[in-house]
């Protein structure tokens, strides 16, 4: 019985083996070159014509296949920056699977790459100390759904110390979501650089969820042209804002 087990187990680890020799690595991409020039790839052998869309850029970049049905494009050098980007198969707009980076948002998710620049950026990732991120969660009685917020500490907050700190409350714009200010716009980033720089007192940053009528995310909601719809969503944000999360960021 043993002898069996073995053999099958043998014949098992070599099928694997052998099949994973055939088959192609997965592409990488997205593939950003030390002069900031950056390839995409996309694994579609039956697709017909396939594009990046890349933010900034007025136009998506054409693909070309190659023998083993691999897309790629390279583009010319790029900023210093994080770009949102996304695949155009055949008409159809999707992530890049290779790419497990995303930009949230509530309407215009996609793929995310970054091009690094120097640590003089401000968004740049330095060698300075860095503060903290604390994701909340609460039922709102204003709006009667379940939300949250973000809240941003500097280095050296300590919850149990006497300090106090002044507040920024930082609203995303309209689509994004509570995150986007620390997953996009890289605020906890840009605050410990500009602190340790001596630009910037120490302080809390708090990032809501900007919405107070969250039926202005459904598609064809008519948000731009409902002036009764809109002023709902920023009276009930308000509300929520100030009788909620003021107060539960003034307590703790």
């Amino acid at each position: 019985m043993k002898r069996t087990c073995f053999r099958l187990l043998a014949f098992l680890l070599t099928a694997i083996v052998g099949r994973a020799q055939t088959q192609p690595p997965p592409p990488i991409s997205p593939e950003v070159h030390s002069d900031n020039r950056v390839t995409f790839r996309f694994p579609a052998p039956n697709d017909k014509e396939v594009a990046v869309s890349l933010e900034g850029n007025p136009k998506p970049f054409p693909m070309q296949k190659d023998d083993q049905g691999f897309w790629s494009v390279t583009t010319d050098p790029l900023a210093p920056d994080y770009y949102g980007y996304s695949i155009i198969a055949d008409g159809v707009g999707m992530f890049d699977p290779s790419n497990h980076a995303i930009k949230p948002n509530f309407l215009y998710r996609a793929s995310e790459v970054h091009v690094p620049g120097p640590t003089s950026l401000s968004w740049e990732i330095g060698a300075v100390p860095h503060g903290e991120i604390h994701h909340h969660f609460y039922k709102s009685g204003v709006v009667g759904d379940d939300r949250d917020y973000f809240v941003y500490t500097p280095p050296g907050y300590d919850p149990r110390g006497k300090q106090t700190y002044p507040v920024l409350y930082l609203l995303h714009g309209f689509s994004d979501d509570a995150s986007a200010w620390t997953a996009v716009g890289r605020a906890n980033v840009i605050l410990d650089n500009l602190i340790a720089q001596g630009k910037a007192k120490p302080m809390v940053i708090v990032m809501p969820l900007g919405y107070g009528a969250p039926e202005v995310l459904a598609l064809n909601s008519g948000v731009f042209r409902d002036r009764s719809l809109t002023d709902r969503n920023f009276d009930k944000f308000r509300e929520a804002l100030l009788t909620e999360v003021l107060s539960r960021v003034e307590a703790e």
